[in-house]
């Protein structure tokens, strides 16, 4: 680890240590608001929270529209026990409120009503959305947090389609709005778990537009190391991919399309190991970090919990095998319209055959076969972390299975590559060769 922060230039290992001090000063400015400026909106919050179950589905019988406010209620928890006399050690500890014998959302409950301490920690992660929800509990409650995400996110989308449409980006806008489509993005402001990722995949993608504009490409590096560090600070391990596939593709199609580089491999594999060092190193500085302040090593918990998911039994008991190929299937089963039973499953699989029909039916010869090879591998990303980390991946699918947003964008993509919809303008290749 020491010989690659070595070789990193300068302006990114500046950026990764200045992105942490503000992470750091931001969740610790978030608890200097005292418990009494939040508690009535809280309480509102835990209350909102326990009129329904902690996980629920939206629409009946589509496990992809399944609501997770289990994850809302320990960080709403989190967030409540952040002690303003121990700010640094309140922080990195990152405990709540628990008690076996109940639910997370009655737990918060109990916590603000009667004011029970936190006596469970959960520090390996950074929890950095709390440095915006505390802030927003002192004008609305979670529900109100809901309903800002909806808007902002619906924004961030027509922005962002907007801006592709200017470029002359049709097919990445059609692919983003196929994608959304496919992973029923219009769930995801139910629940702030879910809600982080997509915002910043948005911002993210809307910055490398907007770099790519202003000719600043020597801050693509810089900016996937920030995308990565932001990544981790906000992510409860959901969709954490959405920030580098997309972003990456959109990257990778502008650049090919301007033709700048002779080397179509050094873009895409550079951007990835930034985001991936950002991601990493993050990570290992919250752990770091917290260690020095609560004068312990938090290493042999945190590692219990990293090998659980990467290759734990918990409640799972399968052979290897199945273990990955569930992993792999329950994901992909969770995709519109898939995931809506067995018509849903039937209209998927036709859909596929289509797309597979028009491919070869259409498309031109003489395709870019590398730029079609680097987005099928950066689609596949999302497939590498199912497999990995298998555990989470086959527990979690009714949220993971959003991050394959990026292989509906990719399809579209090599599509346009093969230049199907020029040919299908001109007529079928074999009646053309007929004429």
């Amino acid at each position: 680890m020491k010989n690659i922060i070595k070789k990193l230039p300068i302006r990114e290992v500046t950026v990764f240590c200045i992105t942490t001090v503000i992470f750091v000063i931001s969740l610790l400015a978030a608890t200097v608001i005292p418990r009494t400026a939040i508690q009535n909106n809280m309480q509102k919050s835990a209350e909102y929270l326990c009129e329904r179950k902690q996980f629920f589905s939206v629409i009946d019988d589509y496990y992809g529209s399944r609501i997770d406010r289990y994850a809302d209620s320990i960080l709403l928890g989190i967030a409540w026990q952040y002690d303003s006399e121990e700010p640094l050690k309140s922080v990195m500890k990152s405990a709540y409120y628990h008690v076996e014998h109940k639910n997370e959302n009655e737990n918060l409950l109990e916590a603000v009503k009667d004011g029970r301490e936190a006596n469970q920690q959960y520090l390996r992660y950074w929890h950095g959305s709390i440095a915006v929800v505390r802030p927003l509990m002192l004008i609305m409650s979670v529900k109100g947090i809901y309903i800002l995400n909806g808007i902002i996110l619906a924004g961030l989308a027509v922005l962002f389609t907007i801006m592709l449409i200017r470029r002359k980006y049709f097919d990445f806008a059609a692919g983003m709005i196929t994608g959304l489509i496919a992973v029923a993005a219009c769930f995801v402001p139910f629940s702030l778990e879910y809600t982080w990722m997509f915002i910043l995949m948005f911002i993210f993608s809307i910055m490398i537009l907007w770099i790519s504009g202003k000719d600043k490409e020597k801050w693509y590096g810089s900016a996937f190391l920030i995308f990565g560090m932001l990544t981790c600070f906000f992510d409860f391990l959901t969709t954490e991919t959405l920030t580098l596939t997309v972003p990456l593709l959109l990257l990778v199609k502008m650049e090919h399309d301007k033709k700048r580089s002779e080397n179509p491999w050094k873009l895409p594999v550079k951007m990835t190991v930034m985001w991936g060092l950002g991601y990493v190193l993050t990570w290992i500085m919250k752990w770091v970090i917290a260690s020095i302040a609560l004068g312990e090593n938090v290493m042999p918990y945190v590692s219990e919990h990293i090998s659980e998911r990467i290759g734990g039994t918990e409640q799972v008991t399968l052979g290897l095998g199945s273990y990955l190929f569930g992993a792999l299937i329950r994901n992909v089963m969770c995709l519109f319209p898939i995931g809506w039973g067995a018509a849903g499953a039937v209209i998927g699989i036709i859909l596929i055959l289509i797309y597979i029909y028009i491919a070869y039916v259409y498309h031109i010869k003489g395709a870019d076969k590398k730029q079609i090879l680097i987005y099928v591998l950066i689609a596949g990303i999302p497939y590498v972390r199912y497999l990995v980390l298998h555990n989470h991946a086959y527990l979690h699918n009714f949220f993971t299975y959003r991050a394959q947003l990026a292989a509906v964008l990719a399809m579209i993509l090599v599509l346009e590559e093969l230049k199907v919809w020029e040919s299908m303008r001109r007529g079928r290749r074999h009646e053309r060769k007929s004429k």
